[in-house]
């Protein structure tokens, strides 16, 4: 998949929600292979640098992460009452790729493992959320 960026009118969308919902997998994963058990999170009350903090403190160098956002269509919403996924950074460690841009999207997953975003002491995660990974309640 090729990467474009191309300028828009900001006043083109319909719809803004303020309170994002973030659905954080965290995978079981093997040396070379993003497959494995997983544990989900949601998120809330945080932004996306946030989720990306805590998601990579609680992967340390043994799991992946993948961060996707909780979305209901509002157009959909009396048809279909069960939320969809917007990936943001990762995708699920579990599906099989079946094209070379998801091939290079869980190549990077892995990577992070060794190579962390950098995130800002000013958009890390406040210290007063749960921190499973770290505090001895789950193990990696």
């Amino acid at each position: 998949m090729a990467i474009h960026v191309s300028p828009v009118d900001e006043r083109d969308n319909t719809w803004e929600d303020g309170s994002p919902r973030f659905r954080v997998y965290l995978h079981g994963s093997e040396d070379d292979s993003t497959r494995g058990w997983t544990d989900t999170y949601d998120v809330t009350g945080a932004d996306i640098l946030q989720v990306i903090d805590w998601a990579q403190r609680q992967a340390g160098d043994t799991l992946t992460y993948a961060v996707a956002l909780v979305s209901h269509d509002p157009h959909q919403e009396r048809r279909c009452t069960r939320p969809g996924l917007i990936w943001l950074v990762g995708m699920d460690g579990n599906d099989v790729t079946i094209n070379d841009h998801e091939d290079d999207v869980q190549r990077r997953m892995l990577a992070r493992r060794a190579a962390p975003v950098g995130v800002p002491a000013v958009d890390r995660m406040p210290a007063r959320v749960p921190d499973p990974y770290n505090d001895g309640t789950r193990r990696r």
